[in-house]
């Protein structure tokens, strides 16, 4: 697919390189054409003059020569010549002639190359978008078949060995922990697909923020923990806002569960999330100490498939679903998120700008 690709971009700039030798040889041909036609036609007039001269010699009025070559004019001394004007006339037409070709010559090329553009930049993406799909699904493979052989694993040692309380305890909670892995994955392919489809239902209402947060983290708490993220929260309780309050959890779990990753590829620190209400906005961040990333990479986060760093050697979990999720539902919802970070290894921070919600009663 990647050499079609390439081979299709070849194909442009070679149509590029005989447009460009067709425009400039159709100009060139029409400036020497115009050349050509104006020296004809000066030499058509000088004729004129002189034909004009000998009838003079011959006794015609100057009124009859100039009745009879409308281009001559008789200058005082009675000697006959091409008319100025005319001769003025006879450039112009040729110089602009001449420019109109170039300019339609120019725009021709101007349309074909802006055209070309557009389609290199459509294939370039598609060639991105189809090399994160391959990518995606190997993640998939690796997402769905790692948690599940150790759920396997865990079940099997229950059933064979009877273990201890303490160590049965540990064994379910990683049987627990890696089959939400695969609910995040399922969860997360299945809101893809409603989002592509226009399936998914947004209605705004006013709502409590804190309480949408503190569950959220609390459902995460043991993921958190097992992954060595510390969670502090400061949003005040009364700050509401205009959102769906389904895409709100949604959204919430998933710059959660990015952070609590990114953290956990660090060896552990912290994620800050805290909310204040600014002129227009409601506005939450939530900052974390982990991975980071390169600050040009930060528009591209949201992109489908799309996960920071060699697309080859990516050994952290994830499957560049959940912030495309995240970027969708914010759009849906009238609000707006930003993502930063000073760079890799320094952290990261996302902010979400919500509607007020109306005061209570």
């Amino acid at each position: 697919m990647m050499r079609g690709t390439r081979l299709i971009q070849i194909g442009f700039l070679v149509l590029l390189a005989v447009c460009v030798a067709q425009v400039g040889w159709w100009v060139i041909d029409q400036a020497i054409f115009a050349d050509k036609a104006r020296a004809e036609m000066h030499e058509h007039l000088l004729q004129d003059e002189k034909a004009a001269a000998d009838l003079l010699d011959r006794g015609a009025s100057a009124e009859e020569v100039i009745d009879l070559f409308n281009e001559i004019v008789i200058l005082d001394d009675g000697t006959p010549r091409v008319n100025p004007s005319v001769l003025e006339h006879l450039d112009d037409v040729t110089d602009r002639r001449s420019r109109r070709y170039a300019w339609e010559g120019g725009f021709f090329l101007l349309v074909l190359l802006a055209g070309i553009v557009v389609l290199w930049r459509t294939l370039h993406q598609e060639a991105s978008l189809r090399r994160r799909q391959q990518n995606f699904l190997a993640v998939v493979s690796h997402e769905l078949k790692s948690p599940l052989a150790g759920v396997r694993l865990a079940a099997e040692t229950i059933q064979l060995r009877d273990p201890e309380p303490e160590r049965r305890e540990r064994l379910i909670k990683r049987i627990l922990g890696n089959l939400h892995r695969v609910e995040s994955m399922v969860r997360n392919l299945l809101d893809a697909a409603r989002l592509e489809e226009g399936r998914f239902h947004i209605e705004r209402v006013s709502m409590d923020l804190a309480p949408v947060v503190d569950s959220v983290v609390q459902s995460a708490g043991d993921r958190l923990l097992s992954s060595g993220v510390e969670v502090e929260i400061d949003i005040p309780s009364d700050l509401r806002i205009q959102a769906d309050p389904a895409a709100v959890e949604t959204v919430l779990s998933n710059l959660l569960d990015n952070a609590r990753k990114s953290v956990r590829r660090q060896g552990g620190g912290a994620v800050k999330i805290r909310a204040e209400r600014q002129r227009r906005h409601v506005v939450l961040k939530m900052v974390d100490t982990g991975a980071g990333f390169p600050p040009q990479e930060a528009a591209r986060l949201f992109a489908k498939f799309y996960r920071p760093g060699d697309e080859l050697r990516r050994s952290g979990e994830g499957s560049g679903l959940g912030l495309y999720i995240v970027q969708r539902l914010i759009d849906l919802g009238g609000a707006k998120i930003e993502a930063s970070s000073d760079g890799p290894g320094r952290g990261a921070s996302f902010s979400i700008f919500w509607p007020p919600g109306e005061e209570k009663s």
